[in-house]
């Protein structure tokens, strides 16, 4: 890395102290936000980050996944403008990249990635989801009433919502079923609980209570241990089997929070009903889920999807070149969606903006669906269709993620580079 003519950047201690100070200070806390959050990068791609300022940046080169060279920019009268960094991939891995002022001052340290050039298959099906929780999830806590119009609430202070409770007397809890067995039999005696709260494991006492209603011990609490659904399956790797869906995160309705999953399936589904979407109300699709064939395993749940492994023959098709960030541009491109009936079909869309600060997420793309039949038949983007693939240009760009509610043509999408690297 080389930074020329470095004392016309930074102004001399000398003769200017105090500026000496003040203008590296403003300028970090301005370049803290300017610079990317992540990098992720494919192999073959070159990614040049250019700035107005002298910024360099070095990367730890005995792990040899990332090339990171910094050049002063110039114009016509030579005088120098800022530098320009250029990341080149070696070979597939991770590492980190430190951004410097004045090739001196660290200004932010951050993850890169480099993954291999790949290709995958746009699928486009919509299939149910059926996800089993990492013990049991507490939805909420109540009362009991018991006998004499007694009323006790066991789990105050004890239990909170959110809460996983991963074992009882020390016995792992497949499901709600023996949880409850457990507290039916416990005799009024008090219960070992092995909870997750926070990240963190921890143990706690509870002692039930007896239902007069019921006429056993309760411990009043809501509890869920699977979630079902339905959503679109982004891609296929023929490579390995493996599977991508939905661009975003399964998130609990009641507690808000990503659930912690044990396993899932994939499954087929029979639509039943489009509910069409309209100002102020998102549109939904609506079917039933068909336990009896399963189609792929569900390894993990997270914020940018989920992903697992099919059966043998369930996905094909051809395989597509997946687009960088960089290479996906504003304009014309298509979703993959089987709405009708008649297998997996294109819908034409615009990509109205493209954000690839790294910050959103699954927020990448604004989209706005232009296609006729799609805006006849549902009225844009609605639930349901979360993880159909975005094509554009001969190129595997992304997937839908989102729709605005208060315009169910428009919606949010992810780059599908965020979620080769989730998986």
């Amino acid at each position: 890395m080389r930074l020329k003519n470095e004392k016309k950047f930074c102004l001399s201690k000398t003769f200017f102290p105090a500026a000496a100070v003040l203008i590296p200070i403003l300028t970090w806390v301005s370049l803290g936000w300017l610079l990317p959050e992540k990098l992720t990068l494919l192999q073959g791609q070159t990614l040049e980050i250019s700035t107005k300022l002298p910024v360099s940046a070095r990367t730890e080169e005995s792990v040899g996944v990332l090339g990171v060279t910094t050049e002063p920019l110039a114009d016509q009268l030579h005088l120098e403008l800022g530098t320009a960094i250029t990341a080149e991939p070696k070979k597939a891995g991770n590492t980190e990249v430190t951004f410097y002022l004045c090739n001196t001052v660290p200004l932010k340290t951050v993850q890169a990635q480099v993954l291999p050039r790949t290709e995958l298959v746009p699928v486009g099906r919509t299939l149910g989801v059926t996800m089993d929780t990492k013990g049991l999830l507490v939805l909420g806590t109540g009362f009991v009433d018991g006998e004499n119009n007694e009323v006790s609430e066991p789990c105050k202070g004890v239990l909170e919502t959110g809460d996983l409770i991963l074992q009882a007397n020390g016995k792992t809890l497949e499901n709600k079923e023996a949880f409850l067995e457990t507290v039916e039999n416990s005799g009024g005696q008090s219960i070992t609980l092995r909870l997750a709260r926070g990240g963190k494991e921890k143990e706690v006492e509870i002692t039930p209570a007896f239902s007069a209603a019921d006429q056993a011990y309760k411990l009043g609490v809501w509890i869920r241990d699977s979630i079902q659904g339905i959503g679109t399956v982004t891609f296929y790797d023929p490579a390995d089997g493996s599977f991508g869906a939905l661009g975003h995160g399964v998130y609990d309705v009641d507690t808000g929070g990503l659930m912690v999953i044990r396993e899932g399936t994939l499954t087929d589904t029979e639509l039943t009903e489009i509910v069409k979407g309209q100002k102020g109300e998102p549109g939904e699709l609506t079917g039933i889920v068909e336990m009896e064939e399963k189609l792929g395993k569900i390894h993990k749940n997270t914020d940018v999807g989920i992903y697992g492994r099919a059966e043998s023959g369930v996905f094909s098709g051809k395989t597509l070149p997946v687009a960088t960030m960089d290479e996906i541009q504003e304009g014309n491109a298509v979703i993959l969606s089987d709405l009708e009936g008649n297998g997996v079909q294109e819908y034409s869309i615009e990509i109205s903006s493209v954000d690839r600060s790294g910050d959103k997420k699954h927020k990448d793309m604004t989209l706005r669906v232009t296609d006729p039949r799609l805006l006849e038949k549902t009225g844009g983007i609605v639930q349901g269709m979360s993880g159909s693939p975005i094509l554009q240009n001969g190129k595997f760009v992304g997937a839908v993620t989102h729709v605005f509610s208060k315009d169910p043509t428009r919606g949010y999408g992810i780059f599908i580079e965020n979620m080769m690297a989730e998986l």
